[in-house]
């Protein structure tokens, strides 16, 4: 995630030329060396790092009695003597002390370099979740399937005796502060949403609920990981197939080759195979795989829509959707039925497209579903010069990563200085405090742990070490991690990376920003722990930036092997490639957000018809393959994201109008860009999302800018 701004504006637009642009990352450079600070203690910081195996147990233990010993303590107030101060506020003090000390305890588990600390690791996080009644207090922001999830509950108790005297407090109403009111409206919440304030047979009754849906999940999920099914084909059958990915797959004892029912298989298949019989039998068997899932789902959804009956909701999707941003399931089909009419005459054009070429290319079969991603890739092919390995060579890693923190520092008015001698556990990682640029008031630290290594975490994520907050009223100052494999360099070359990995990068950097640059009181609201709809906002606003020629220009270079800068043509050809097609591909991923919407909200839904029903409304008239059952082998509706498939569009949508209103055509603008931090980044999670909106765009947000900005690609 990431957020920019320009080293000055009269300076970039001065910039033409590889020699200005060496100019301008080797000036970068120079200022970082000069604000390299040496400090070991990070002031207002209790995150600790490379503790020991014991260290980590022993922390642990001392989490778990802090906790037990405050909890007791509010559970013994007396009704009618309740306040602020022995209520609300141990709990608030406590959660913003605890949760640095926590995080201390887990994240080693995903990059220390000893085994046996990474073990000791995870058992700690199991001991503290055990305690806080199996809920997480580990939060991070992770990539998962094409998206990205914010996992960051708080202590969600269970104890009745706590919920009996903060529900006391509540009734006073005597709020210290909006902030204050609205934590203890969250605590009551999460209360409720564990069964307190229903009987103890109701409350028995939801907990089984919620064991047998966490057993059937597993199981969904788990029939599709241990699926080894797989096809055979003949070279004959699978040819456009790149040589070097055939020999990668295994033979079967006739000759023939194993594709397996995997997405590394079957994409390769479906994006690049010229014969059209084999896309359809390959669609058809990865779309039918694991069908015992369906009964799995069905169940599933019966489960979860007796929970939300059981805490007063007329249906699961309404319990879901609830307190977020969306507000109810009303307004999510609003959001998606709107959404899909809007985008329907340009997905007409691209769809006719795509069958001009089928009849050209294979004569008069008719198009199918199977055929849409090798005819796209084959007019993405003929319309862009893009060649993905070969425009590797224009981002080594020092350099998109100088740029990145240089478009952050001077789009939000901040200033990063690294801590050369900091203690990490790594020699790779590196350390930075982050300062106001006007003030120099110190806003927070991030680590830095770009490059892989053995046992460390797989993928790219944000991890929050200490969220900001007040506690006895000093400010706890945040820290985050960065975490990513990328691959270092090797025998004096430069580490390079691929396009998606700078977008990626980026992308996650602006999470970075925005947990520093959250200002909220509470630790609750703090970091990233927001509106999981409009949590990914700030950090997809900032990915335009990965599209502009000026900026892309400043996150690229050049090294040993290249002598010129990216070209104009190269930014242009790839700021129209990322709308290519887009109202088709949104279109199908509308379906299965309307498919997951509606049997969230309504009961005894036939799934299989209710599929073929909306396949042909959505998808222009192509129907659903016949004999697939793509709710046998829909993992987002099983786990995570049930009722809630919609959030990465809705996030997009609104990020596209900030986008369009404040920083099309100007991307330097610091003036927006500290709006932008101020009035979007630093209100946290305790001011509703569509005030913040409202706030910072004047009016409220549509989605015609999304929609217009979909043409751009020109077909």
């Amino acid at each position: 995630m990431s957020n920019q701004k320009r080293e000055r504006n009269n300076h970039l637009v001065a910039i033409t030329g590889a020699a200005a642009l060496l100019a301008v990352a080797a000036n970068f450079a120079v200022n970082a060396l000069k604000n390299r600070r040496k400090k070991k203690d990070l002031l207002g910081s209790d995150v600790r790092v490379n503790i020991s195996r014991s260290e980590i147990s022993r922390l642990a233990d001392r989490i778990i009695a802090k906790l037990k010993e405050v909890h007791d303590a509010v559970a013994s107030v007396p009704l009618d003597k309740v306040t602020y101060a022995n209520t609300i506020l141990p709990l608030a003090e406590l959660e913003a002390q605890q949760f640095p000390q926590v995080q201390s305890c887990v994240f080693p588990k995903l990059v220390s370099t000893s085994e046996d600390v990474r073990k000791a690791s995870a058992e700690a996080e199991r001991r503290i979740d055990a305690y806080v009644s199996s809920c997480r207090d580990f939060q991070k922001i992770e990539e998962t399937v094409g998206h990205r999830q914010s996992a960051d509950s708080a202590l969600v108790y269970k104890r009745e005796d706590v919920y009996r005297v903060i529900k006391a407090f509540a009734a006073r109403g005597e709020w210290m502060s909006s902030e204050a009111k609205c934590y203890t409206q969250c605590l009551i919440r999460d209360f409720e949403q564990n069964g307190l304030g229903l009987t103890i047979t109701k409350r028995e009754e939801l907990q089984r609920l919620r064991v047998q849906i966490d057993e059937l999940s597993k199981r969904y999920i788990s029939n599709l990981n241990d699926d080894t099914a797989s096809l055979l084909f003949s070279e004959t059958e699978l040819v456009g197939i790149p040589p070097e990915f055939l020999k990668s797959l295994d033979k079967a004892e006739n000759g023939k080759f194993k594709v397996t029912l995997r997405s590394h298989h079957i994409l390769p298949v479906l994006e690049l195979c010229k014969v059209g019989l084999t896309r359809r039998i390959v669609a058809v068997a990865y779309g039918r795989r694991c069908e015992v899932n369906f009964s799995i789902l069905e169940s599933l959804v019966q489960l979860r829509h007796k929970i939300a009956r059981l805490l007063g909701y007329s249906n699961y999707a309404d319990y879901a959707v609830n307190h977020r941003m969306a507000n109810s399931s009303s307004k999510v089909f609003e959001f998606l039925e709107d959404l899909s009419a809007s985008l329907t005459d340009l997905a007409t054009r691209e769809l006719t497209m795509l069958k001009d070429l089928k009849k050209k290319e294979e004569g008069d079969f008719p198009f199918g579903v199977e055929d849409l991603l090798y005819y796209v890739k084959r007019v993405e092919e003929q319309q862009f010069n893009l060649d993905f390995g070969a425009l590797k060579q224009y981002f080594p890693v020092d350099l998109v990563m100088s740029g990145i923190l240089k478009i952050c520092q001077d789009l939000f008015g901040l200033r990063f200085e690294e801590i050369v001698d900091a203690e990490v556990w790594h020699s790779d990682v590196q350390l930075y405090s982050v300062y106001d640029l006007s003030s120099s008031e110190l806003l927070g630290y991030f680590y830095l742990d770009l490059f892989a290594r053995e046992g460390k975490y797989g993928h790219t994520c944000v991890v929050a070490l200490q969220n900001g907050s007040f506690v006895n009223g000093a400010r706890k100052i945040p820290a985050a991690l960065l975490i990513s494999q990328l691959q270092k360099e090797a025998g004096g070359r430069t580490g390079l990376l691929r396009f998606s990995e700078v977008v990626n990068i980026f992308h996650e950097f602006v999470h970075v920003v925005h947990h520093i640059c959250n200002r909220a009181s509470f630790a609750r609201f703090s970091g990233l722990r927001l509106d999981p709809d409009f949590v990914e906002i700030p950090a997809q606003v900032l990915e335009n930036w990965c599209y502009e020629s000026i900026s892309l220009k400043l996150l690229s270079g050049f090294h040993q092997d290249i002598t010129e800068p990216i070209k104009d043509e190269t930014c242009t050809a790839l700021k129209r490639w990322r709308c290519s097609f887009s109202a088709l591909k949104l279109k199908q991923e509308i379906l299965y957000c309307l498919f997951d919407q509606i049997i969230h909200s309504t009961e005894n839904v036939d799934m299989v018809a209710l599929f073929k029903h909306l396949h042909p409304k959505v998808m222009l008239g192509l129907p659903m393959l016949e004999g697939t059952n793509p709710a046998s082998c829909f993992p987002q509706s099983a786990i995570g994201y049930e009722a809630v498939c919609y959030s990465r569009i809705w996030s997009e949508v609104f990020a596209a109008d900030i986008f369009a209103s404040k920083f099309r055509g100007d991307l330097s603008n610091q003036s927006a860009g500290m709006q932008f931090r101020n009035k979007v980044l630093a209100p946290g999670g305790a001011k509703d999302p569509v005030e913040i909106l409202l706030d910072f765009l004047g009016r409220e947000p549509s989605i015609q800018a999304f929609v217009d900005s979909k043409t751009q690609s020109g077909f």
